[in-house]
């Protein structure tokens, strides 16, 4: 029984997911009308980040300096691809 549970629970998690990842490629697609892909390459970066900062400095102060960082390097990426 712990086992179905377990997977149950696992498989929802990976379903809420890939609907968040799902719902902003949408959103960004109806907003600018371009499919950009690198954004879920940007969700995987704020996760490293966040990840391999926590083990030095905390999980509190991971999360928010994760989003900071990956900020900066949208940026920087919107400054090659977009140039101005």
């Amino acid at each position: 029984m712990d086992f179905f549970l377990y997977s149950l629970l696992n498989g929802l998690s990976l379903g809420l997911l890939l609907f968040l990842l799902a719902s902003g490629l949408s959103l960004v697609y109806g907003l600018m009308g371009v499919l950009n892909f690198s954004h879920a390459s940007f969700y995987m970066l704020g996760a490293y980040i966040a990840y391999s900062i926590s083990a030095s400095i905390g999980w509190t102060a991971s999360v928010l300096i994760a989003p900071l960082l990956v900020g900066l390097k949208l940026i920087q990426n919107l400054q090659f691809v977009i140039p101005f």
